[in-house]
């Protein structure tokens, strides 16, 4: 199964939306399904005012060169229709399966319910120590991505192939670069940079440098604050190591000092990599202990939105999550998660 993203997360003021008065509604994110005539399916996760028809609506009067499936989709929901937060992802299931497009989503009205961390997209002052690392991913993303896929799991037991001699050549060079960072200096040092470096290029490294230390739980932390990120290729690399690392080698993470952020991403910040850190959780350690920090005082409505759309994946991961926090199974319908969750 192929996934393919597209996204827009640019933080902004969101102010109302005439289209989003209709009264009576139910205040529970909810899934409406469209069909297209290629076979073709959009989902659309998280309505709770709007419905599929006002965005079609709405996309045909300020976007009429666009639709739902659309790769420009979450960037018009974001920018044109003020959407707290929007995301587009295609899911591809092979030959003779129609491609399912998904497209989660909070409503302007949500907006006080999605925290980024607002992060600096500068390209100034590289750091010239990390330049062989920084270099690769600007100018060679053909050996860049294999090769981080490659780090993070181990268990395919081979290394990417590529076209050209010199692609290979680079590539075992970026390899040994990256696999040099192994001191304590060079962690504190790519976790100050996460944490606050204005050069996107330079948290990118700083990301890739922390595969060296995925065994310490300060490294997860680390990543995940930049998977909350507002836009940029950091949170980006970081969903792809978090992901790769917990399907390849998983391990327990003590979670419990992040579970302020977490608790902003199940209920919907972040929306491209929330799936991503569904899965994380869930394979990383996720424990009832966990579950009021994570889930309490209203939030995990964008977890529980998952639960009950019609992807199989989504679902999927999302039930395993509810279940390590819970430490029993209430079953596939959202209904008894739902009370349970009001308890907390």
């Amino acid at each position: 199964m192929r996934i393919y993203r597209c996204r827009l997360a640019v933080t902004m003021f969101v102010s109302g939306v005439a289209l989003c008065t209709q009264a009576n509604r139910s205040s529970a994110q909810t899934s409406s399904v469209l069909a297209l005539p290629d076979g073709r399916t959009v989902e659309v996760i998280g309505l709770r005012r709007w419905t599929i028809g006002m965005l079609q609506d709405s996309l045909a009067r300020y976007a009429p060169s666009d639709s739902l499936q659309s790769h420009a989709c979450a960037a018009i929901l974001r920018y044109r229709l003020h959407f707290a937060d929007a995301s587009s992802t295609t899911f591809s299931f092979g030959p003779g399966t129609a491609d399912a497009i998904v497209v989660s989503v909070r409503e302007p009205q949500d907006s006080a319910r999605v925290h980024y961390r607002d992060m600096p997209l500068d390209t100034l002052r590289p750091r010239r120590a990390w330049s062989a690392i920084t270099d690769v991913f600007r100018n060679h993303p053909n050996v860049f991505w294999p090769e981080v896929r490659g780090r993070v799991s181990p268990s395919l037991d081979r290394r990417p192939q590529y076209g050209t001699h010199q692609d290979s050549t680079l590539a075992k060079h970026f390899a040994s670069v990256l696999s040099s960072f192994r001191r304590e200096f060079d962690r504190r040092d790519a976790m100050k940079a996460l944490a606050s470096d204005r050069n996107l290029y330079n948290r990118v490294a700083a990301v890739l440098i922390l595969t060296n230390f995925i065994h310490r739980d300060d490294a997860w932390w680390s990543l995940l604050d930049a998977l909350r990120e507002v836009e940029g290729p950091v949170k980006s690399v970081a969903a792809v190591v978090m992901i790769g690392s917990s399907r390849s080698a998983p391990r327990s993470v003590n979670w419990t000092p992040k579970a302020t952020s977490i608790h902003a991403m199940l209920d919907g910040t972040s929306l491209f990599v929330l799936d991503n850190l569904i899965e994380v959780l869930a394979r990383t350690g996720a424990s009832p202990a966990d579950a009021r920090a994570m889930l309490g005082h209203g939030g995990g409505e964008m977890l529980l939105a998952y639960l009950g759309s019609r992807n199989t994946v989504l679902a999927s991961h999302s039930h395993s999550l509810l279940i390590a926090l819970n430490g029993t199974d209430l079953g596939p319908n959202t209904g008894p998660w739902r009370a349970w969750m009001s308890m907390l």
